[in-house]
C-alpha cells in the first residue's frame, strides 16, 4: 500500500505536522498483527518513519523443491482442419 497525502500546509507546518501524521498513522497500525513501514517526507525534506517487525506473523512459504528426475509431460497434439 502507497498512501500520497496532498494538502495546502506550508514547508514550514509539514515539518511541524509531520511527527503527528506520524504518529497518529502509527496510533492505527500498532495494534495490527502485520508488519509495516511508514515514512513521511515533507517538501523541505524532513523524514519521519517507524517500522515494526510482528515477530508472530507467519513466515513466508518456501516454495517446494523440485524433486529430481525426469519431468512427465503429456505431448501436445495439435490439430489441423485438413
Amino acid at each position: 500500500m502507497d498512501i500520497h497525502f496532498v494538502s495546502t500546509l506550508t514547508p514550514e507546518d509539514e515539518d511541524r505536522y509531520a511527527p503527528m501524521v506520524l504518529a497518529a498513522v502509527k496510533a492505527i497500525l500498532e495494534p495490527m498483527p502485520i508488519t509495516y513501514a511508514v515514512r513521511v517526507v515533507t517538501t523541505n525534506g524532513l523524514a519521519v518513519q517507524h517500522t515494526k517487525a510482528d515477530h508472530d506473523a507467519e513466515p513466508a512459504v518456501a516454495p517446494a523443491a523440485r524433486r529430481a528426475g525426469p519431468r512427465l509431460v503429456t505431448p501436445v497434439v495439435s490439430r489441423s482442419s485438413a
